[in-house]
């Protein structure tokens, strides 16, 4: 699973899978154990073998859930990880999770074992991009329901695993409002 989670996500050929897949060490995260807070320093990144984490902050009184991600997602903060500024998110288990971890002293060493990576990590670099501009396209183009229906027909297992404030939270709607649509979309 690592390797083609490395293959898939990190665009290195399958043949480099499995030494830079030696980089990584598994661990485990309990329900509600945080990879890094708001404040600290982000010096991994991870794969989720399995289990559900969640990146959020906090504004004013209320905590805002960005995302949630679940097996085979990249996670970290990343001006955090590449840039070693101060974390602006909290990222933490919402279940208890198997992740495979990269510190940041061992992520150049990523280039020894795939001497491709100096290409293939512009092109991830990109994925992240696009996946951010994507995520605000459908912030600011879509309504309620669309973002609604687009995260339930792509990710609907995520409406059994994780609570539905959390799900609210990230497409930007109050948990009253996802109430009343997925009735509408049921009806």
């Amino acid at each position: 699973m690592l390797e083609q989670s490395i293959t898939n996500t990190l665009g290195i050929p399958t043949h480099y899978a499995s030494k830079v897949a030696s980089l990584f060490q598994e661990k485990t995260l309990k329900k509600g154990d945080y990879l890094v807070r708001k404040g600290g320093y982000c010096k991994q990144m991870i794969f989720i073998k399995n289990g559900y984490m969640r990146c959020h902050f906090q504004s004013d009184d209320k905590e805002i859930t960005y995302w949630v991600y679940w097996k085979g997602h990249l996670v970290t903060d990343s001006s955090s990880f590449f840039l070693n500024t101060p974390a602006k998110w909290y990222l933490q288990a919402l279940t208890d999770c198997t992740i495979y971890t990269i510190t940041q002293q061992d992520y150049p060493k990523i280039k020894e074992q795939a001497p491709i990576w100096e290409s293939s990590e512009k092109l991830f670099l990109l994925k992240l991009l696009t996946s951010l501009e994507k995520r605000v396209y459908a912030l600011l183009s879509m309504s309620a329901e669309e973002r609604y229906t687009f995260l339930y027909r792509s990710h609907k297992e995520l409406f059994n695993q994780v609570p539905l404030k959390y799900i609210a939270s990230m497409l930007k709607i109050t948990p009253e409002t996802l109430s009343r649509i997925r009735k509408q979309a049921n009806s």
